[in-house]
């Protein structure tokens, strides 16, 4: 360890949780312990979090007065009590949601980025958000990165409050807006990076991929150790694109949101593992039935660190598949639980009159073999029709076969039930947070 790093992790983090009034540094330390324990361990640790929150939620929350918790029953045989929050009731209730021991105007809002249709927000104590940053630097550290290894991150708050222009100083950040780079941006950023020797880079991987495809097209590379991923998803051609650019560094996917769940992350596995310390995550169908194991539902989540305002059964608009317990690697890094996937929000599927879902993974698989093609979307208008819209690559040959092939293998997937128009745009507009999206479907 470098004096730098030392002194970074044995000083000047410890005083600024003391100027700051947070636990960034005891929640980083207990989730590094976390990682070591047995899978029976971090069980027993999640049925007491557990507990403890939907105890003082029916205390404490007016919202959920006509509750009551009953003893003789297991946390998640009481956790069934609770109704399902979703974002309407978030937005309709609000303040019956947070916590009486907490005056909602010393709090701080998180808003979500409102991708799912729906804008909502809530509540949380500034020390939370710094237990949950313990959370997320621990998942950093999966990669190999040590607090105050050189960093590039890419981000949507360019305008950075005192906290986060202090964190940049001493973790070496190099901040970069996620969304509105130039040619001239990527060319300085790798310029910047090389001089630096930086090693790891965080952000979402659609920004990140970008920056991966300007080193292509201009045949430049740079060794990272690390790509931590966050806000969206990563698909297959990011992370091609990721090895050939940045030389094969540890990919470290995560998944969280922005009310403020840290709930899974993968890295040496294709599966993601549960911060079963931190939630309780819970896989319905569309009645809010329990589905069994491998099968694909709506995600529930339960957290247990943010008491001024508890999240009990939120229903966040994703989809995911946990992984069956006969299908778990005999050798695996950690012990937590696993998802199998994380198909994404509900509004990222297509479905078709004959029963099948199409995920986005559907077809990226296919847009993968055409290069031609620079971006797409998906847009669902009826249960039989999908419209294409799509932006050609100037860097290669175009031609409407292309559209045909395309057009074909849809229709071997689909078994012929979908009927589908394309559209060539000049632009394609991102969601409200700016990120972008490849699916929209426009029906129930």
């Amino acid at each position: 360890m470098s004096l730098y790093h030392h002194l970074l992790s044995k000083i000047i983090v410890p005083i600024g949780d003391v100027f700051f009034g947070n636990k960034y540094r005891k929640s980083l330390n207990l989730w590094i312990k976390y990682d070591s324990l047995s899978a029976e361990r971090l069980n027993e640790i999640q049925n007491k979090n557990l507990k403890e929150t939907l105890k003082y939620t029916l205390k404490n929350v007016p919202f959920y007065t006509n509750i009551a918790y009953d003893e003789n029953l297991s946390p998640q045989e009481n956790l069934l009590k609770f109704p399902v929050l979703t974002k309407d009731l978030l937005r309709s209730k609000r303040e019956n949601l947070v916590s009486k021991e907490f005056n909602v105007s010393d709090l701080q809002k998180n808003f979500s980025s409102g991708s799912s249709g729906i804008q909502s927000y809530s509540y949380s104590t500034k020390r939370n958000k710094f237990m949950i940053q313990g959370i997320q630097n621990h998942w950093y550290m999966w990669s190999g990165y040590r607090i105050g290894d050189k960093i590039v991150q890419f981000g949507i708050s360019p305008n950075r409050t005192l906290p986060k222009k202090l964190k940049d100083i001493f973790y070496r950040t190099n901040y970069q807006n996620a969304f509105s780079l130039s040619d001239a941006d990527y060319q300085n950023i790798y310029n910047q990076i090389s001089k630096s020797n930086t090693k790891y880079i965080i952000g979402y991987p659609s920004a990140i991929n970008e920056l991966s495809v300007y080193f292509i097209k201009n045949n430049l590379s740079h060794q990272f150790d690390g790509i931590i991923l966050l806000g969206d998803k990563l698909y297959s051609h990011y992370e091609k694109n990721f090895n050939q650019s940045f030389l094969n560094p540890k990919i470290v996917d995560t998944y969280g949101c922005a009310e403020g769940f840290l709930m899974a992350c993968k890295i040496d596995l294709p599966y993601y593992y549960i911060m079963n310390p931190h939630v309780f995550i819970e896989i319905v169908d569309e009645n809010n039935n329990p589905v069994k194991d491998g099968e694909m539902g709506f995600v529930l989540v339960s957290c247990f660190t943010n008491w001024a305002q508890p999240f009990i059964r939120y229903k966040l608009g994703d989809l995911a598949i946990k992984l069956p317990k006969e299908k778990y690697p005999k050798n695996s890094r950690f012990n937590y639980p696993l998802l199998e996937k994380v198909v994404g929000r509900e509004t990222d599927i297509v479905r078709t009159p004959n029963g099948k879902t199409l995920i986005v993974h559907s077809f990226t698989g296919i847009f993968e073999f055409y290069p031609e093609i620079k971006q797409y979307k998906i847009i669902q208008t009826a249960l039989d029709k999908i419209k294409i819209e799509y932006i050609t690559d100037n860097y290669f040959p175009f031609t409407n076969d292309t559209l045909i092939e395309i057009k074909d293998k849809i229709a071997v997937l689909t078994q012929e039930s979908l009927k589908v128009n394309f559209e060539k745009v000049d632009t394609i507009a991102p969601t409200k947070s700016g990120k972008p999206q490849i699916i929209v479907s426009l029906i129930n």
